[in-house]
């Protein structure tokens, strides 16, 4: 009786871990993936500035 006890919460236990290390992955893989879209958002946003500058400086060159 106290073998099959033992060897229940062993399992679970180990059912535990392999959650648990699956868990980690996928923390891992998010904060790669929030990493990346804080670049692209970066990106897109010195696009925009550049963007503005030559339109404001084509505007007060009156070429526009």
């Amino acid at each position: 009786m106290l073998f099959r006890s033992l060897k229940h919460i062993n399992e679970k236990l180990d059912h535990i871990h392999k959650d648990l290390d699956q868990n980690t992955k996928d923390i891992v893989q998010l904060k790669q993936e929030v990493a990346m879209g804080r670049g692209g958002l970066k990106v897109i946003f010195y696009i925009g500035a550049i963007i503005s500058i030559i339109i404001g400086g084509l505007k007060i060159g009156k070429f526009i």
